[in-house]
């Protein structure tokens, strides 16, 4: 039985992103590759002269490289404060990277999703730290 359902669900919801986000790099690829007209760039370093591709990559290695820290701090979260507390701030998380793949780079118009995605991240790790801290106060 699963005793934290909705962490569950924002944790699988940011990892079905990752999954969309790594099938954009793909296409990426394979869009770079045609342009050359020669299959064979499809796995050249040259494509990461490609803005189209880079822009696909950095966004996918962004959400990989802030899932590492956020991750933990969602489940820490969720065992120590509350799955709905966990679940919420993780919604919120998820929404903001879903707005920053959306508008990554353009004009900077993807800068609130990332104060969200920040802000969201910030109250995960208090709470994960404030119910770690409380854990082990209870044992004195």
């Amino acid at each position: 039985m699963n005793e934290y359902p909705l962490t569950s669900i924002a944790t699988l919801a940011l990892v079905i992103l990752g999954m969309v986000l790594s099938f954009r790099v793909g296409a990426a690829r394979a869009t770079y590759a045609d342009k050359q007209q020669n299959p064979e760039m499809f796995h050249s370093l040259e494509i990461y002269s490609d803005a189209d591709f880079m822009v696909a990559f950095r966004n996918h290695q962004n959400l990989l490289e802030h899932l590492v820290i956020m991750l933990p701090a969602l489940w820490i979260c969720a065992v120590g404060v509350s799955d709905l507390v966990a679940s919420i701030l993780g919604s919120f998380y998820f929404a903001g990277r879903v707005w920053w793949a959306h508008n990554y780079p353009r004009n900077f118009s993807h800068r609130p999703a990332f104060f969200l995605c920040l802000f969201s991240l910030i109250a995960l790790l208090f709470s994960a730290v404030g119910g770690v801290i409380y854990a082990l106060l209870q044992q004195f």
